[in-house]
């Protein structure tokens, strides 16, 4: 089992990653391959193979990427050894699966609303038009220390559009009205909360458009 130190408090310069993620990976070529028998020097000055001859190192399939292309990508992700060959940092690869996995989510968050709204037959068009022009956006500076602005669209017929504040345990910490339709804003003061993670969801008439996460350091 491979554990890796993930406190809070033992980062610096913490940023979000880019909501275009998952175009990156997909960007990525996954192969399989058959590793090189490699020699190296033994102890009396002979190049003898690294591996035996039978090892499943090298009669065994393996999957992964190439790292000359990764680095084009991600750089940080690839390390050159002293030998001059490159490696891959496949652990620090999750994180990326996970924010992938989280914009597919999110969208097909979007889809299953939509479909909802065209299956029923009862819905009012005007409020299937609300919840698609409806939208959050992310909060910018983000992470922030005194300030941040979080950006949202309000559709003319929504009559009540609110903004809520949780902790990571869910418990709700703060609420602002949103004023006014169409591209508007709301400004969280740093000085308001403690530094930490935070989520925010936009609810319009009763209905959950989107929630988002944050981060305040001081």
């Amino acid at each position: 089992m491979t554990i890796s130190s993930s406190d809070y408090r033992l980062k610096e310069k913490i940023e979000s990653l880019s909501p275009n993620t998952l175009n990156d990976l997909c960007k990525i070529n996954v192969i399989k391959f058959n590793y090189k028998q490699r020699e190296v020097e033994n102890g009396e000055g002979e190049m003898v193979g690294l591996y035996e001859k039978n090892s499943p190192i090298l009669t065994h399939k393996h999957y992964g990427v190439i790292a000359q292309e990764l680095q084009k990508i991600y750089p940080d992700l690839v390390i050159e050894g002293e030998d001059g060959y490159l490696s891959v940092n496949y652990v620090e690869i999750i994180p990326l699966l996970i924010q992938s996995i989280q914009e597919l989510n999110a969208k097909l968050d979007k889809v299953q609303k939509v479909n909802a709204l065209r299956d029923d037959v009862t819905t009012d068009i005007a409020d299937a038009d609300n919840v698609l022009r409806t939208e959050l956006f992310q909060n910018t500076p983000n992470p922030f220390t005194e300030t941040t602005t979080i950006a949202c669209t309000i559709a003319e017929n929504v009559k009540t559009a609110v903004l809520y504040i949780y902790d990571l345990n869910g418990k709700q910490i703060v609420e602002y009205s949103v004023i006014g339709h169409g591209e508007t804003s709301v400004t969280i003061e740093g000085s308001s909360l403690d530094a930490g993670m935070y989520l925010y969801s936009l609810i319009a008439d009763g209905v959950v458009i989107d929630t988002k996460r944050m981060i305040l350091t001081k």
